[in-house]
């Protein structure tokens, strides 16, 4: 699988995620809403997930690992999640992939 073909899949699931959350929005009355289109903070949320998938995906696929339609796909949908559980884990991921980094960049 290419890279831009790995960054098309978990793009295209981002933004299948961002149209379910505005979706979901339907059902809920105008005036109740928090969110809307016009709104920047809610268009950096639905453009951004797509593109922070697709980063995080082809992060992935370059590191070696095997890859699947699927695999990106899950990684494109959660990629949100998945940052959000690196930045809380904090300080040592952070030592552990820079350390990797070190390593293959010296081999």
């Amino acid at each position: 699988m290419s890279m831009l073909a790995v960054f098309l899949w978990a793009t295209g699931a981002g933004f299948a995620i961002s149209l379910l959350d505005y979706a979901a929005l339907a059902t809920v009355p105008k005036r109740s809403r928090r969110v809307y289109f016009g709104d920047p903070a809610y268009l950096v949320k639905f453009f951004g997930h797509p593109l922070v998938g697709g980063f995080l995906a082809t992060a992935y696929a370059q590191s070696g690992a095997a890859v699947t339609s699927l695999t990106v796909v899950i990684i494109g949908a959660a990629a949100p999640t998945i940052w959000r559980t690196l930045v809380k884990s904090g300080a040592g991921i952070a030592k552990v992939l820079l350390k990797q980094m070190t390593d293959e960049e010296g081999s």
